[in-house]
């Protein structure tokens, strides 16, 4: 890849945080929910799951009070947050309108 489709690829790409918890419920229906569109959606965007528990400093950053919560940034400026459970398509329609 050269350097120009390699700036193209960080400026057309998102970066969507899954903040979620192991003892959290709904977190655990989110997991499929995002993994699948984590491949689905792999040209474009890039997903960071985020154990709260394990990743204290991080869920402090973001301001993270519930899980599961999620961020989505776009050249490093979060453009969308939302908390609670959603589903797949309304998570994907989202994040194409987003992009």
């Amino acid at each position: 890849m050269t350097e120009r489709n390699q700036n193209v690829q960080e400026i057309d790409s998102l970066m969507l945080f899954q903040f979620y918890a192991e003892w959290c419920h709904p977190c655990k229906m989110m997991m499929p929910v995002v993994n699948t569109l984590k491949v689905k959606l792999e040209d474009w965007l890039n997903v960071h799951q985020v154990d709260v528990d394990q990743q204290q400093e991080l869920a402090v950053k973001y301001g993270i009070r519930s899980v599961p919560t999620f961020v989505v940034l776009k050249n490093n400026v979060e453009v969308w947050r939302n908390s609670g459970v959603l589903s797949e398509q309304a998570l994907e329609q989202m994040l194409i309108s987003l992009r």
